[in-house]
């Protein structure tokens, strides 16, 4: 029970203000205590400096008159005062007076001293010091009294707070017998709550919570039915968001967690993924309202190819992608054959959107089998694709997940090297055939593995340019290389992509390293034509503002690709490389021989030097020098090394 009072409302009212009010009391009482003994005491002080103040004329004249009897009347005259206990004075600091009263000894502790420095009359010389010993006692007595005084007063508003937490507890303690009947309130059980009849705010406590009773009983009855109500509500949506989950909205389709529901009732099935070929142009170029509706009518019409099958379920995975999962298995013949017929079909197949005419192509990636179906498919689609082919089989013998692995292996390598600046260039000679001296190098990269090994391009460019790592590449080539070469006298050439030369932070970032470094006169950029240069337009205008700043223009694997003559006059060339296809067998090859004699004729007459890749031997060596080929590089001559500046 005395807990429970102890943790009533009215308790704890009554307890905080008792504590505030204390705790404030308490503050109060030590400062203004601690204030007023300071008060008190430096009044005794200046009780004490006023007598010294007031004798110091007439004893430092009596000094100043050697009138020592005189002095020692005053001193006694001073003595007589109760608050003195002493009196020295001093005359250039001989003592010449002393004088202490009957109580100086019992109160010496009791005391504290003033000192005067005595003056010569009209003058601020010193010739001597006044010594007050004051007694304490009046202080102690004012203390003293202070101190009862304000004692009295705690004690009595001890008492007040004590009275008014007394007369608290009875205005709340109509509150507490409330709270005791509405403790254990059910909406069934019906409480006569007192205190209605009182004309104060207890009793519209009592009459709010008797209305308010009145209320929740209804509202309970009513809850009941609305609960009911409810109930069933909720399980309907249930069941329609369950629905929901495994409808795409857009279509009325089932979905991908459809597929993933039904995969795992199916023991032996097949999947097929379907992708419509580059269905953004569509959005992009008819709007995504034009888009949504092709892509509904599209569903609808896979729907009525197959509904006949009971043993095939379309699904809609992602945007322009759907599914056809086979229950059971066809005969692998049958199913090829069923997915090139889709194909046929959908090619066939003409959308309309405000009388235009919209056509699409698809591309489908198999699966025959469900175990690990949907990642096979996907990984066939992704493999059409890239070979440009509308259906492609997965199939272990292809290794297509080996491949997968090993270039996620390359890109690990990849990164790895980039963090340990193991990114690094190889310098080829370029030879000059009339002095047979070196007129340039070539810079080609390196990567150096975990056990110094140096690694071919070849193994992982193509990875590089799939993973994003491409443009660090081309970065660290460019930088590295300018700083081998700022300060040697070679020429130097480096390779771009027309990748490269679209991408615009790359092409800032090539200004900004000839700039910083100077080697705007040492190099030349080879341009691979054999990436198939469409945008002739963008390559110009970079070999325009490259030519500006005096650096120098070439075309590698000139041969492999368009071969474009009238292309390459705009692009304002100044070296072609030709292809290794066509040097390789140069020594006995007479096709290869009338291509490189044109090719060679054709730069001479424009001043275009010519150079030969890939020369790999004595005799080919000796036929590029007999078809005035400008320059040669090759194994034959020189391996790709670490320095231009070792022979």
């Amino acid at each position: 029970m005395k807990r429970k009072s102890f943790n009533s409302l009215s308790t704890k009212i009554v307890l905080s203000i008792a504590f505030v009010s204390i705790f404030m009391t308490l503050v109060i009482f030590v400062v203004s205590n601690k204030i007023n003994k300071e008060a008190f005491h430096h009044i005794e002080i200046e009780k004490a400096h006023i007598i010294a103040q007031t004798i110091e004329p007439l004893i430092s004249l009596n000094i100043y008159l050697d009138m020592e009897d005189k002095i020692n009347q005053i001193t006694m005259q001073l003595i007589e005062n109760p608050n003195i206990l002493a009196v020295k004075v001093l005359k250039n600091n001989n003592l010449i007076n002393y004088v202490e009263s009957k109580e100086h000894k019992a109160e010496i502790d009791e005391s504290f001293v003033v000192k005067r420095t005595l003056t010569q009359p009209n003058s601020s010389k010193a010739i001597g010091e006044l010594v007050l010993i004051y007694s304490n006692k009046g202080y102690k007595e004012l203390i003293s009294k202070y101190t009862d005084l304000t004692a009295l007063l705690v004690l009595s508003l001890v008492i007040l707070l004590a009275l008014f937490g007394l007369y608290v507890k009875k205005l709340l303690s109509p509150l507490r017998q409330i709270s005791k009947l509405l403790k254990n309130y059910s909406p069934n059980k019906n409480i006569e709550i007192p205190f209605i009849s009182q004309n104060n705010e207890i009793g519209l406590i009592s009459n709010a919570l008797t209305n308010m009773q009145k209320k929740i009983v209804q509202y309970s009855k009513k809850q009941e039915n609305i609960n009911h109500y409810l109930e069933e509500k909720v399980n309907e949506k249930t069941l329609e968001l369950r629905a929901q989950l495994y409808i795409d909205t857009l279509t009325g389709l089932p979905n991908r967690f459809s597929m993933f529901n039904d995969i795992v009732d199916i023991d032996d099935g097949a999947l097929l993924i379907i992708n419509i070929d580059d269905f953004k142009e569509i959005n992009d170029f008819f709007g995504q309202i034009a888009g949504d509706n092709v892509l509904k009518k599209f569903s609808n019409r896979l729907k009525n190819m197959f509904k006949a099958n009971e043993f095939v379920k379309l699904k809609r995975l992602s945007g322009d992608e759907f599914a056809l999962l086979f229950v059971q298995k066809p005969p692998l013949q049958e199913f090829i054959k069923i997915a090139h017929k889709l194909i046929n079909d959908v090619e066939k197949m003409i959308f309309f959107n405000d009388n235009n005419e919209i056509s699409i192509r698809v591309t489908v990636g198999g699966a025959y089998q469900v175990d690990g179906g949907l990642e096979k498919a996907d990984i066939a689609l992704k493999s059409a694709k890239k070979q440009q082919k509308s259906f492609l089989l997965y199939d272990e013998n292809l290794n297509i997940e080996g491949q997968y692995k090993e270039n996620m292996e390359w890109v690990k390598k990849l990164k790895k090297a980039i963090e340990h600046d193991m990114i690094v260039p190889y310098y080829q000679p370029i030879f000059d055939n009339i002095t047979d001296k070196i007129a340039s190098f070539e810079c080609l990269v390196r990567l150096i593995d975990d056990e110094g090994k140096v690694i071919s391009p070849y193994l992982f460019l193509n990875v590089a340019k799939k993973s994003r790592l491409y443009n660090t590449l081309t970065k660290i080539m460019i930088e590295k290389s300018c700083i081998h070469f700022a300060d040697l006298e070679y020429d130097f050439s480096i390779n771009l992509s027309v990748e490269d030369i679209l991408n615009v932070d790359i092409v800032n970032y090539i200004k900004a390293k000839i700039i910083q470094y100077n080697v705007a006169n040492k190099i030349i950029f080879e341009i691979l034509e054999s990436d198939g240069i469409e945008n002739y337009e963008e390559v110009s205008i970079f070999t325009r503002e490259m030519k500006k700043l005096g650096c120098r223009i070439a075309i590698d694997d000139f041969g492999s690709g368009y071969s474009n003559f009238e292309h390459l006059l705009k692009l304002n060339i100044d070296y072609i490389k030709i292809d290794g296809t066509l040097i390789e067998n140069l020594d006995n090859d007479i096709s290869a021989q009338i291509i490189v004699e044109t090719i060679v004729d054709f730069a001479k007459r424009l001043n275009i030097l010519t150079v030969a890749e890939f020369v790999h031997s004595a005799d080919i060596y000796e036929k590029v020098k007999e078809l005035n080929v400008n320059r040669t590089q090759g194994y034959f001559l020189s391996e790709p090394r670490k320095s231009a500046n070792t022979e």
